[in-house]
């Protein structure tokens, strides 16, 4: 594995990522890696070495008010996405007319909300998302979501009554018909405990095509996260859609 530690800003934060380029010839397509709550970008490394492994770049990072990154999760939050996108865009190693994004969990639903607003993302892959509601009870039971996270003393830096302002005004349900014609891949575990499967049902038949739909039997709210068939699954579905 080798990844490159960036830095980059967003509204006068400095947020902390790491870029995982492949061998061969630049420029190359590039996936943004979006973590869930109280987690961090180490969470996703074995997914981002997965796509430098098959050819395709990676940034995960540290959203606001996790891990390396500065501040407090607020109702701004969805602006480090964008500013994801405009450090890629200066990246000569990398295609950014090929750009996607994945997400999970909390990941999944600002993913699905960037999907919506950016149009430079060509496509989007949600994993196990969360819906507005779904993060309201997660930041209102913290230590939960700690013992979840994998992550040794992981905490959540949170302006609380600003990132309640956001939940009131965003919808991932009415936000998804708007990724299209952009493509969707949505993928969820039939017994995830945390987030119920039928958000990926209901999103599914929101959004406008193209779109896919991949429900597993069984497993947990991690499961899709980090399942490699999973993971082959969604490089095949990328490069299909960055080609």
């Amino acid at each position: 594995m080798q990844r490159e530690p960036v830095r980059f800003e967003s509204d006068g934060l400095t947020l902390a990522g790491h870029l995982y380029l492949p061998a061969g010839q630049p420029p190359c397509p590039v996936v943004i890696i979006c973590h869930g709550l109280i987690s961090c970008k180490e969470n996703h490394a074995e997914f981002a070495c997965f796509l430098q492994e098959r050819g395709l770049a990676a940034l995960a990072f540290d959203f606001r008010g996790h891990g390396e990154s500065q501040g407090c999760l607020d109702a701004r939050v969805l602006h480090d996405i964008s500013a994801a996108i405009a450090y890629l865009c200066g990246r000569p190693e990398v295609d950014a007319e090929r750009l996607a994004i994945r997400g999970s969990s909390m990941g999944g639903h600002y993913a699905l909300h960037a999907g919506a607003a950016y149009p430079a993302l060509k496509a989007v892959v949600a994993i196990c998302p969360s819906s507005e509601a779904n993060l309201k009870r997660g930041i209102f039971n913290v230590e939960f979501w700690q013992s979840l996270s994998g992550v040794e003393g992981a905490k959540l830096r949170l302006a609380l009554p600003d990132y309640l302002s956001y939940l009131r005004q965003h919808n991932i349900f009415a936000a998804v018909s708007k990724i299209s014609p952009r493509a969707l891949f949505l993928t969820h575990c039939q017994d995830d405990e945390i987030i119920p499967y039928q958000n990926s049902q209901r999103l599914y038949e929101l959004a406008g095509q193209p779109k896919k739909l991949l429900l597993l039997e069984g497993g947990d709210h991690r499961t899709a996260q980090h399942d490699p068939s999973v993971h082959e699954a969604t490089v095949d579905w990328l490069r299909e859609q960055l080609r």
